[in-house]
């Protein structure tokens, strides 16, 4: 099942395309669903697809770790942020850009989801077939990724704040 064009001018990362070229990444979207509590992704295996989150709710987390001394490691999984598909979220995006990609977190579905996936492979074709629609969508995604990484400094300087100011007590 592909995805109506309309649909994907809700989402952030095809800000600014016309109808022609949100048509031409509907030909590459691919829509599946996922029951509640499936994995959508999985931390640390490889990536080659983004993910649009076309209706649901996902939850991310990610694995912390810490040394237990000579006891060994504990790892927990930690919920960092759910999503809704009223925000018209993507994630994965990395996995566009780097044939090597890695996930840096888990998404699991809260409830059935519709999800649009597009293949890094599917993604390259389009960008080169039509460089100025590829131009848009690696400047948009740059974008997100801007975000994202503004953010975690954000969370990283919080973090180090408190860790600083429990030492002096």
């Amino acid at each position: 099942m592909s995805v109506r064009h309309e649909a994907l001018g809700h989402f952030p990362i095809f800000a600014g395309l016309s109808p022609q070229q949100l048509g031409k990444i509907a030909k590459i979207v691919r829509e599946t669903t996922f029951k509640a509590g499936e994995a959508i992704t999985r931390e640390g295996e490889p990536g080659h697809e983004m993910f649009l989150l076309l209706s649901g709710r996902v939850e991310v987390c990610k694995s912390l770790t810490l040394k237990l001394g000579r006891e060994g490691l504990d790892t927990r999984e930690k919920s960092l942020i759910s999503l809704h598909a009223g925000d018209a979220p993507c994630f994965g995006e990395m996995a566009l850009l780097n044939e090597d990609s890695r996930r840096t977190a888990t998404v699991i579905t809260l409830e059935v989801c519709r999800v649009g996936i597009i293949t890094s492979d599917d993604f390259v074709k389009l960008c080169e077939a039509d460089t100025e629609l590829g131009y848009y969508l690696l400047r948009n995604i740059a974008k997100t990724l801007v975000i994202h990484l503004e953010k975690t400094n954000q969370d990283i300087l919080k973090l180090t704040t408190a860790f600083s100011l429990a030492l002096q007590r």
